[in-house]
C-alpha cells in the first residue's frame, strides 16, 4: 500500500525518506511540464531539481487542507519556470542607452519608455499564475499561441483569453496609477 500524498509531506518534515518518495512520484511529471514549456532538456532538468529544492525548503508550510500536493508542487513548478523566462530577458543597463541611441534619438523618451516596460513587467509580476505564465510566454518568450497552449496544456482559447485578461489588468494597473500620480502632482 502507498501513503498518500499528505501524509508523506507531513512525514517529510521530518524524515526526508519521505520527501524521496514524493520527489521519485513526481519528479517525471514536474520534468514533462518544464520541459514543454521551455523545450530545453538541460534547462528543463536544472529547473525540475529547483522545483523540488524550494518544495522541500517549503513543506513545513503544505497544507493539504488548501490544495492536493501536486497543484502546490505544480504551483511552485510554474513560478519557477516563469522566473527562468523572466530573468532570461536581456536588460541592458540604463547606461548602455546612451551608447545605443544615435546622437539625434530623444534619449529622455527611451528613458521613459524603458522605465515603462520596467512597470509593466512588475505589474505582470502581480498576476495570477496562469495569466502570468501566458503572458510571459508570450513577451518575455516571444511565442506563439499554439506554443503557449501546448506548454501550458490548454486550448488556444484559454491562452487566448489568458493573455486578453492579463493584459487588460495590466493597462488598466497602468493607467490607474498614472491617473493617481496626475492627481497627486
Amino acid at each position: 500500500m502507498t501513503a498518500s500524498d499528505a501524509a508523506l509531506a507531513a512525514r517529510a518534515c521530518e524524515d526526508r525518506g519521505a520527501f524521496a518518495q514524493l520527489y521519485e512520484r513526481y519528479a517525471p511529471r514536474i520534468y514533462r511540464m518544464v520541459f514543454a514549456r521551455l523545450n530545453d532538456r538541460e534547462s528543463a532538468e536544472d529547473l525540475t531539481s529547483e522545483v523540488f529544492i524550494k518544495a522541500l525548503r517549503a513543506i513545513r508550510g503544505y497544507n493539504p487542507g488548501r490544495a492536493p500536493f501536486w497543484a502546490w508542487l505544480r504551483t511552485i513548478a510554474t513560478n519557477t519556470v516563469a522566473d527562468h523566462l523572466r530573468a532570461r530577458r536581456v536588460l541592458l543597463p540604463l547606461e548602455c542607452a546612451n551608447d545605443r541611441q544615435d546622437p539625434g534619438a530623444d534619449v529622455e523618451g527611451a528613458v521613459i519608455v524603458r522605465l515603462e516596460v520596467g512597470r509593466a513587467w512588475h505589474m505582470i509580476d502581480e498576476l495570477c499564475d496562469a495569466q502570468r505564465t501566458a503572458v510571459t510566454l508570450r513577451l518575455g518568450a516571444d511565442l506563439p499561441i499554439a506554443d503557449i497552449a501546448s506548454r501550458m496544456e490548454r486550448t488556444e482559447g484559454a491562452v487566448k483569453l489568458l493573455l486578453n485578461r492579463g493584459i487588460t489588468t495590466v493597462r488598466a494597473r497602468m493607467t490607474a496609477e498614472t491617473d493617481g500620480w496626475r492627481v497627486a502632482s
